[in-house]
């Protein structure tokens, strides 16, 4: 059997290496169009803060590595076209300009996605980044070395956003950051940001909210940020507005796409095409609480994807149960965390909820330096089941919200999370936890 994978990251790298280790005489052809393969694109924020000072430390495996376990990995090799109806793809060797061609018996996706960059004017002009891949991460430190960038304007407030905000603040920059929604973190229901915004601002970042950009100004390097409200000066700019799915050289072939261009795929990651399958930031996701695709690019979900890309190749079906958007976000010393359904989605889904909010300490009171943590229960009205919770706080906010993904996987109410054996010890929790003070206010 020969397996051909396209993208050399999470999704088509957990799927090759789980297949090979399942069945050690399949022949797998990875094809990237980069050169780096296997890194964290997660941990790029903390390399440009300088936290991580060797960019190999992100990187899980080399071409070489790979090449050991019997995986050939052509890198420098853009797919251009796959033709399914033939099992082929067709692509271009980025190094030589040579077009090659290929055959597989089965075909994993896994491109991932690219930073969105609308078509303003002056977005041409240098010192203006992304943080997509990791050829990106190297350059926006590399402009940092520079001692005359001094004023950083990050433009959108989600995510990589607010990562980069502690990144750039590690940096020693002045930092302006732009968003276009009234919140930052728009995954969050707004109350649950108000007091991370205000630390923010209190840590000298200028935060616009309510904001658009309209274009840029300089000569060769970017000199100011023209919004619909003022304008700025600057010396870099991050834009970070959103991600959209790799997958134009797609649109020949018969595999079905959602929308925005992700990849449609079943609960086994098998795409309308038999044989052809799909994961990762390309791909839509089954969401447990939704009962439907949605699209959440994620590293954590790439990965589990790809597992489950191979055991069905190896014969050994399996179905992914889904996820619930899971996520957890450090913001200098604050933590936020998001699990289920916030309140905006459980509204969309014309859900009878309710909700309810606490704010309380990290650990026993009485122990040194408590630290005060705000948890917000999403839950059904007419059974109490748990929808979905959002954390944000100090030390130990961000971690507590596995507690109420387990909760929500397992179908639990708030009475049966009150009396969850969580472990106690001074100073870790109160005798009662935070997240079970909080299901206790249900009644």
């Amino acid at each position: 059997m020969k397996v051909i994978a396209i993208g050399g990251v999470a999704a088509s790298m957990s799927a090759v290496s789980k297949l090979k280790r399942l069945k050690p005489n399949t022949e797998i052809i990875v094809y990237e169009k980069g050169e780096v393969l296997s890194y964290g694109a997660c941990g790029l924020p903390y390399y440009v803060s300088d936290e991580i000072k060797d960019p190999q430390k992100l990187v899980a495996r080399t071409k070489e590595q790979f090449a050991d376990k019997g995986i050939d990995v052509k890198t420098h090799h853009h797919v251009d076209q796959v033709l399914d109806t033939e099992k082929k793809i067709k692509g271009t060797n980025l190094l030589t300009g040579e077009v090659f061609e290929d055959s597989y018996d089965k075909l994993i996706i896994g491109t991932g996605a690219h930073a969105i960059v609308p078509p303003w004017d002056g977005v041409k002009l240098d010192n203006i980044f992304t943080l997509g891949n990791y050829t990106d991460g190297m350059k926006i430190k590399e402009a940092l070395e520079d001692s005359s960038i001094k004023d950083v304007t990050i433009i959108g407030a989600g995510f990589i956003g607010v990562e980069m905000i502690e990144a750039f603040h590690t940096r020693k920059k002045n930092i302006r950051v732009i968003q276009l929604d009234p919140q930052i973190l728009p995954l969050f229901d707004s109350e649950m940001m108000d007091d991370i915004e205000i630390y923010i601002e209190k840590q000298g970042i200028k935060l616009h909210l309510n904001e658009t950009v309209v274009s840029f100004k300089g000569t060769q390097t970017v000199k100011q940020v023209v919004t619909d409200q003022d304008t700025y000066d600057t010396d870099l700019v991050l834009v970070s507005i959103g991600v959209k799915p790799n997958t134009k050289f797609l649109k020949s072939s018969n595999i079905s796409l959602a929308g925005n261009g992700a990849v449609l795929v079943n609960k086994q990651m098998e795409t309308n095409i038999k044989d052809v399958y799909a994961a990762g930031d390309c791909s839509m996701i089954h969401h447990i609480l939704y009962q439907d695709a949605r699209y959440i690019p994620m590293g954590h979900n790439a990965n589990k994807q790809g597992r489950i890309i191979a055991q069905n190749i190896a014969g050994s079906p399996i179905d992914f149960k889904g996820v619930l958007g899971t996520t957890v976000i450090k913001i200098i010393d604050r933590e936020a965390g998001k699990t289920g359904l916030n309140e905006k989605e459980a509204k969309m889904l014309n859900i009878d909820y309710d909700t309810v909010s606490i704010t309380g300490n990290n650990h026993a009171g009485y122990y040194p330096n408590p630290e005060r943590i705000k948890v917000k229960i999403v839950y059904e009205k007419k059974t109490n089941r748990i929808l979905g919770a959002q954390l944000v706080g100090g030390k130990g906010a961000a971690l507590r919200v596995n507690i109420f993904a387990v909760a929500i996987m397992g179908n639990m109410t708030t009475d049966d999370l009150s009396f969850l054996d969580l472990a106690y010890a001074p100073p870790f929790s109160g005798v009662w936890d935070i997240t079970q003070v909080a299901a206790q206010q249900v009644k």
